[in-house]
Formats: structure tokens, C-alpha cells, sequence
């Protein structure tokens, strides 16, 4: 066997890797107070965002109305996005889609007083006429501002609807795309256009639905509001 020969030398580290060894340390020591000080004042924040929306969800949800009832529609949701279905006569199916999202705003001017005007939503629209075999005539309609519906308004012939005619457009199918033609409400003519929104008053969508679709989706967009803040609730407890 090898004989093992002990050393007596002292060890002696390197003074190189000692000094390096020694400022990683260092570093360390204030990397970490940093990291500790920036997630407390992280959840500081949160917690004061969370306390706030309590509260604030609980006076939303006491300002909330129930949903009004749109009487002969299908109402299917997906989020912000509507669709509404109705069957007329001859087999053809009007259809009406929407997005509730930056849609609400007052509901009348604000004049100055104490208490907020209400506000509403009056999203943009589209109106499909669907054909049996497919063929759709679509109107795309937004709401008239309130402005334009006062007395002066009123006086002219045609500016009394709640909503307009932005665009007219044809397609069949699913062949709704950039290459269909469309036209522009303004530039129809105007007993045209009048006929045309005799076509939509005739299938149910007229001033009265109108009014209550505002309404229907002013609730809704609450609803969709409150949902929202309840999320961002939870998500300051992760």
C-alpha cells in the first residue's frame, strides 16, 4: 500500500478568489432588502385597490336593475357581445348583433347640477334580414345623439328616430366580406331611406325597440362592469 504523507502547511485561500467571494456576498446583501421592499409595496397596493372595490362592487351592485324584457327576441351573451334572433313571417330571421363595450353615455347633457346624468348605452348595431335561401340584406344603425332629437330637431321631417342608417350592404351565406358593396345612409336617397326604415319598423325594429334595447343593454353593460371589478378583486388575493 502507499503510505498517505500529512501536510503540516497551513491552507491559505487565495486572496483573489476571497475578495470575489466576498463581493458576491455583497451583492447579495442588497439584492435581496430590494426584492423584499418592492413585493411589500406591491401588496400594499393591492390590498388598498382590493378594500377599495368591496366596497365599490356593493354600491354598484345596489345601483344594478334587472335586465327589461325584450318581448319576441332570443337574447344570447357571450361577454360584451349580443345577439338577438326573431322569426317573421315567411321563414325569414332577423338578426341583430352588438358589443356593449364603449358604448355608455349620459343620457342627457350634463347641465352643471349636483347630481350625475344617468347614463346609458347606445351601442352601434347591425340588423341582418336573412332570406330562407341565405340571401341577407344588413343595416348597420348607431343611435342619433340626444342633442339632435330636441325641439329645433323634432321640427325637421326625418330627424324624430331614436336611431339612424349608417350602412346598407348585400351578401349571401357567410360571404359577408371587404368585396361586398355598401352604401353609405346619407347618400341614399331619401324616400329610399324612408322605405327602408318602414323595411326595419315592419320587423320589429323600430323607436320603441329602440329605446328598450338601450335600456336592455345598459344593464347589461352594468352587469358586465360589476363582473369586471369583481375579477380584478380577486386577482389583488392571488
Amino acid at each position: 500500500m502507499r503510505s498517505m504523507t500529512i501536510s503540516s502547511r497551513p491552507i491559505i485561500m487565495s486572496q483573489t478568489k476571497s475578495l470575489a467571494t466576498l463581493s458576491r456576498i455583497n451583492q447579495l446583501t442588497c439584492i435581496v432588502p430590494r426584492m423584499i421592499s418592492q413585493r411589500s409595496m406591491a401588496s400594499q397596493g393591492d390590498q388598498e385597490v382590493s378594500k377599495f372595490l368591496i366596497d365599490e362592487i356593493q354600491t354598484e351592485k345596489k345601483n344594478s336593475r334587472a335586465l327589461p324584457k325584450l318581448d319576441g327576441w332570443t337574447v344570447k351573451t357571450d361577454g360584451a357581445e349580443v345577439t338577438l334572433t326573431r322569426e317573421v313571417a315567411g321563414g325569414e330571421k332577423v338578426m341583430i348583433t352588438l358589443n356593449v363595450n364603449h358604448t355608455v353615455d349620459s343620457a342627457e347633457p350634463d347641465d352643471g347640477a349636483e347630481e350625475a346624468p344617468e347614463m346609458l348605452s347606445r351601442p352601434n348595431f347591425e340588423v341582418d334580414l336573412i332570406k330562407p335561401g341565405g340571401k341577407t340584406i344588413s343595416f348597420t344603425c348607431s343611435y342619433v345623439n340626444p342633442e339632435e332629437t330636441g325641439e329645433e330637431a323634432n321640427q325637421e321631417e326625418g330627424l324624430d328616430d331614436l336611431f339612424a342608417i349608417d350602412e346598407v350592404v348585400m351578401f349571401e351565406g357567410e360571404k359577408h366580406s371587404d368585396s361586398c358593396y355598401a352604401v353609405a345612409g346619407d347618400i341614399l336617397d331619401g324616400y329610399l331611406y324612408d322605405l327602408l326604415m318602414t323595411m326595419l319598423e315592419e320587423r320589429g325594429v323600430d323607436n320603441t325597440f329602440a329605446e328598450r334595447l338601450s335600456e336592455w343593454c345598459s344593464s347589461h353593460e352594468h352587469g358586465q362592469y360589476i363582473n369586471l371589478l369583481e375579477q380584478i378583486e380577486k386577482w389583488t388575493k392571488l
